[in-house]
C-alpha cells in the first residue's frame, strides 16, 4: 500500500514534464511565458523555433541511412542543357528516390574538361552520376538503384 502514493507521485511528475511552455510578446510590448496558448488578441509577436536532423537541403527530413551515405558517398548528376528526355528522366528518378544530389550542367569547354577529369574518359556522355569517386554514365533506372544501394542509400522511398 505505501507503494501506491510513490507510484502516483511518479505518474503526476512524468506528466508535467510532458507540458508544452510558450513564449510571446503582447500588444504592450511585454514577453509573456506560459503553459497555455496566447489569446490570439493579445499577440503582437510569435516566434517558432524549427530544428532539423539533417543540414542537407533536401525537401525533407532523411533517415540516418541516407545521411550517412550522403556524407561518405555525395552524388552529382552531370547533364547538359541538350539533352533530353535523358537527362529528365535520370533527374526524376533521384527525386523519386528522395536523395540528396547535386545537379552540374556542363556549358562551357572548362565544364566539360572538369566532367572529363571527374568522370574519367574523354567522351561526355550525359547524364552521369557520380556516386563518391564512381561515374554511371548514360541512364539506366537499374544499374543506377544498383549503385544507390551498393552505397547505402536504401531501396527509394
Amino acid at each position: 500500500m505505501k507503494s501506491l502514493p510513490a507510484l502516483l507521485l511518479a505518474l503526476g511528475a512524468a506528466s508535467a514534464f510532458a507540458q508544452s511552455a510558450y513564449r510571446w510578446v503582447g500588444n504592450d510590448g511585454k514577453v509573456h511565458y506560459s503553459d497555455e496558448p496566447p489569446p490570439p488578441a493579445e499577440v503582437k509577436k510569435v516566434e517558432q523555433k524549427r530544428f532539423d536532423a539533417s543540414v542537407i537541403a533536401s525537401g525533407g527530413k532523411l533517415s540516418y541511412e541516407t545521411r550517412q551515405a550522403a556524407a561518405n558517398f555525395p552524388l552529382t548528376l552531370y547533364t547538359t542543357p541538350e539533352c533530353d528526355p535523358g537527362c529528365r528522366d535520370a533527374r526524376n528518378f533521384l527525386q523519386q528516390r528522395g536523395v540528396p544530389f547535386a545537379e552540374k550542367v556542363v556549358k562551357t569547354a572548362d565544364d566539360a574538361a572538369a566532367f572529363k577529369k571527374a568522370a574519367g574518359g574523354d567522351a561526355l556522355l550525359v547524364p552521369t552520376l557520380m556516386v563518391g569517386n564512381k561515374a554511371i554514365k548514360g541512364y539506366e533506372a537499374g544499374a543506377w538503384a544498383g549503385a544507390l544501394e551498393t552505397a547505402g542509400y536504401g531501396s527509394g522511398k
